[in-house]
């Protein structure tokens, strides 16, 4: 379609076969209602390029009506908008002769509220901006808050789990690859013996009254951090956000839809959109999608590759004469190691990188591809996979604490206390490894002890077969711990 008041619609670039989305690019707005002219159809090509769309069929309309819906429309200007092309492409067909498919326009929007889903999608929208500030808050980990903030958390991360998962959740359940889901759970053991992850009271309550508690106290949660939810609270309340998040990072709604099979109210309109089924790759890729979305502005550790010859202080010298605001948002981490060196017929010690060329940072998600912009030519940013829009790796912040264990170099953000002393330790005993490795958790025994200028190694026994060697050093807490007899 084209005018005098609008001709940017000449310009579109889009691949389409011969038919009415090219008889609609055609139309002289002059010569078409106002409503039909500046309405409806600029909402229709809006969504035919939002959508890459070549054929003018059902599936389409029923994009259409979605996007209409999502942009806060009316259900009863939607029909409106609807019928109005209803009738330009009877036209159509009655001009061109072509066959008339009365099946491109049966949809039905008689079992959803659209005319309450404008509000409701702003109270969701405004939800997702709560959430993201939510998610930031710390709370002492050994305050009741702690435990039912990262419950919420954890709900809205992975819109799979139910109530009733989360109750009798246990640390050695298999759970999504998600970095953000690992994290929770990791920041939840506060126990080596600890079973499940939120404890919750399990064995000493019904299951059906520990639900009903946590539904309770989720939405106190929720209040306290300026959620605010219409009608009852329930798992969909949570869900809802969730699904907002992906619409925002531009999910297609058929992966949504294969994501999430019962829609909560706010998005029951989701239902005009047949289901794709995901695999469990791009499932694993759409949760970390969506998860670093909501916390796109918390601190995160990523890595640079160093282009050859690039310093870490190379960096930091480019964002000082950019005078980027970077320089004050960035912690660096790239350990060094003394090593000895024979230089003429001298013993030397000299530092050098742990890994060379790998650059750890720490700094907001949303400033990643800022800082990339600046220093584009001395390094590049790791991401989650191949693809160049995949997002940037994130490191889990209980992955970057072990890495600096052992590597015994440690950065500002890493608190260390020594709560007590680490119990005697002998050849026999049975202790549990607390190493956050897969091996975390099993329980060995001590087969040998191995002194060196106060360093203790210790060979542990698996089983018959299997030896595990672990260095033990002065750290807040200990790498091991010994079982209790009466265990």
């Amino acid at each position: 379609m084209h005018s005098e008041k609008d001709s940017s619609e000449q310009d579109m670039k889009i691949d389409r076969n011969t038919g009415f989305i090219e008889y609609v690019f055609t139309l002289d707005a002059d010569n078409l209602s106002e409503m039909l002219a500046f309405r409806a159809i600029p909402s229709m090509i809006h969504s035919i390029r939002r959508h890459g769309i070549c054929d003018f069929s059902n599936s389409f309309v029923r994009l259409w009506t979605v996007d209409m819906l999502l942009e806060g429309l009316k259900g009863s200007t939607v029909k409106r908008y609807i019928g109005a092309v209803h009738t330009l492409y009877k036209d159509w067909v009655a001009k061109s002769g072509s066959s008339y498919d009365e099946s491109v326009f049966t949809l039905s929007l008689s079992g959803f509220d659209t005319d309450a889903s404008a509000q409701r999608l702003k109270d969701t929208d405004n939800n997702l901006i709560a959430a993201e500030r939510f998610v930031k808050v710390s709370v002492k980990q050994d305050s009741p808050a702690f435990l039912y903030s990262k419950a919420f958390q954890y709900l809205l991360f992975n819109p799979f789990a139910s109530l009733r998962d989360i109750v009798n959740m246990k640390f050695a359940d298999t759970r999504p690859d998600c970095l953000h889901l690992e994290d929770i759970v990791t920041s939840m053991r506060n126990a080596p013996q600890a079973k499940y992850v939120f404890p919750l009271q399990q064995g000493k309550r019904r299951e059906n009254a520990i639900v009903k508690d946590v539904l309770m106290e989720l939405h106190a949660t929720g209040r306290r951090a300026g959620l605010k939810f219409s009608g009852s609270f329930s798992r969909e309340s949570i869900t809802s956000i969730w699904i907002a998040a992906a619409l925002k990072e531009d999910i297609p709604y058929d992966e949504i839809r294969g994501m999430i099979p019962n829609l909560p109210e706010s998005y029951s309109f989701l239902s005009l959109i047949e289901p794709k089924e995901v695999t469990e790759s791009r499932k694993i890729e759409i949760l970390n999608t969506v998860a670093y979305s909501i916390t796109n502005k918390n601190p995160g550790w990523f890595v640079l590759r160093l282009r050859s010859g690039v310093t870490p202080e190379a960096i930091k010298e480019r964002l000082k004469e950019k005078e980027s605001p970077l320089q004050r948002q960035i912690q660096y981490y790239y350990p060094m190691r003394s090593v000895k060196k024979l230089e003429k017929k001298k013993v030397v010690s000299m530092e050098v990188p742990v890994i060379p060329g790998l650059l750890f940072i720490r700094l907001p998600y949303d400033r990643v591809s800022p800082l990339i912009g600046i220093i584009g030519d001395l390094a590049w940013c790791y991401r989650s996979t191949a693809n160049p829009s995949s997002p940037y790796s994130v490191i889990p912040q209980a992955e970057m604490r072990i890495f600096q264990r052992s590597v015994g170099a440690f950065t500002e953000d890493v608190e260390m206390e020594i709560v007590s002393e680490l119990p005697s330790l002998n050849v026999g005993d049975e202790v549990m490894i607390e190493d956050g490795s897969h091996l975390d958790g099993q329980v060995a025994t001590i087969r040998k002890v191995i002194s060196v200028d106060g360093t203790l190694t210790y060979t542990l026994r698996l089983s018959d077969t299997a030896y595990i060697k672990w260095q033990d050093v002065s750290l807040p807490a200990s790498h091991l711990s010994k079982v209790k007899e009466d265990r």
